[in-house]
């Protein structure tokens, strides 16, 4: 018997395929199954959607979503990360600003609002679903506590400057945040088309 000196190459081995296209065919997994899940929720409300259903839209195998996200909450929580990070972000610009304390509240709250319009979840539903999640949610209640503190500041400096009445500023920080989650709730329940809807200005509105 004879035998080769140059032994047949190792067949390489492919990636389980994807199910089917999805929407975002050339986007990172994560980015693919986010997408996805945050249009799934947006139509019909987070406990009504399987991770199944997240899967099949994404274009992903069930188990890939698995690697990626173990539960539906843990996706939940990462879409939310936008809600707090973008206003606190933008707290951080108006302050090497220079504008006063009124006009940064009015400038802050404008731009928290349309954050939150603009978020596909409805934050009353997360809300429900961080109390038997909590570890899930860690994050999203700390960095909502430091907007909270950033808005108590904001406040305290137009109350110290003569802008604002004497009020309690920790108060008036939690209605403020309450106030602008209570607009998304009405905004998406406007029948009006929301075609000409919010547009989210990148750059800071002036008051």
């Amino acid at each position: 018997e004879m035998s080769s000196s140059n032994p047949a190459p190792e067949k390489r081995r492919v990636g389980r395929p994807r199910k089917r296209l999805s929407a975002e065919p050339n986007g990172e997994p994560r980015e693919q199954i986010l997408s996805a899940a945050a249009a799934l929720f947006a139509a019909r409300g987070i406990g009504e959607v399987s991770m199944l259903e997240i899967a099949e839209q994404s274009g992903l195998g069930q188990s890939s979503l698995y690697y990626w996200y173990r539960r539906k909450e843990l996706i939940v929580a990462e879409l939310l990360q936008q809600v707090n990070r973008l206003p606190l972000a933008f707290a951080r610009q108006l302050e090497t600003e220079g504008d006063g304390a009124d006009v940064q509240l009015y400038r802050l709250v404008q731009f928290d609002v349309r954050t939150v319009c603009e978020f596909p979840l409805e934050i009353t539903e997360v809300h429900r679903l961080s109390r038997r999640e909590k570890s899930a949610f860690d994050t999203y209640w700390k960095e909502r506590r430091e907007l909270t503190a950033t808005l108590e500041r904001l406040i305290t400096r137009g109350i110290d400057a003569g802008l604002f009445r004497t009020v309690d500023a920790y108060l008036c920080a939690l209605t403020i945040i309450a106030e602008d989650e209570s607009v998304q709730n009405w905004f998406l329940r406007d029948p009006r088309p929301k075609a000409r809807g919010l547009k989210h200005e990148s750059d800071p509105l002036a008051a």
